[in-house]
C-alpha cells in the first residue's frame, strides 16, 4: 500500500488541534492549582484565627490589640456583625459570661443524667411503663 503524505495544511491542522489540547489541559492544571492554594489558605486563616481566639481569652493585652487591629481593618457592617464581642470589650466579656453560664448548664445536665437509671432495655425511654393489673396490665378473669 503506498504511504500518502499530508499537506502542509492539514499537517498544520494537527498541530493546532495539539496546540488547543495542552492550553486546555494547562488552563485545567491551573485552575487544580489555584483551587489548592485557595484551600490551602483557608486552612491557614482557620489555623491562625482558632489560635488568636484561644488567646484572647488568657492575655487582655493580645484581646486589646486585637480589637484595635479589627477596628481600623474591618470596615463592612456585614463582616462586623459577625465579630462584635471581639470588636468590644464590653461584649466580649459577655459573651465569655454566656460561655461559661451554658458550659455549666450543659455539665449539670450532662451530671443528672448519669445519676438517672437507665430505662429498661426491653422498653425504650421516655414511654410510660404498664402498671401490673392497670388498664395496659394483662387483664384479669
Amino acid at each position: 500500500m503506498a504511504h500518502v503524505r499530508k499537506s502542509t495544511e492539514e499537517l498544520i491542522a494537527e498541530e493546532e488541534k495539539k496546540s488547543e489540547q495542552v492550553k486546555a489541559r494547562m488552563a485545567e492544571l491551573k485552575a487544580r492549582q489555584h483551587a489548592e492554594e485557595r484551600k490551602r489558605d483557608n486552612h491557614r486563616k482557620i489555623v491562625v484565627g482558632a489560635a488568636a481566639m484561644a488567646h484572647i481569652k488568657i492575655d487582655p493585652q493580645f484581646r486589646r490589640e486585637l480589637r484595635e487591629a479589627l477596628n481600623k481593618a474591618v470596615t463592612d457592617p456585614k463582616h462586623r456583625a459577625v465579630i462584635p464581642d471581639l470588636l468590644d470589650e464590653k461584649a466580649f466579656l459577655q459573651a465569655m459570661r454566656a460561655a461559661v453560664k451554658k458550659e455549666a448548664a450543659e455539665a449539670k445536665e450532662a451530671a443528672k443524667a448519669a445519676t438517672e437509671p437507665a430505662p429498661p432495655a426491653d422498653k425504650p425511654a421516655g414511654e410510660p411503663q404498664p402498671v401490673k393489673g392497670g388498664p395496659e396490665g394483662p387483664a384479669t378473669a
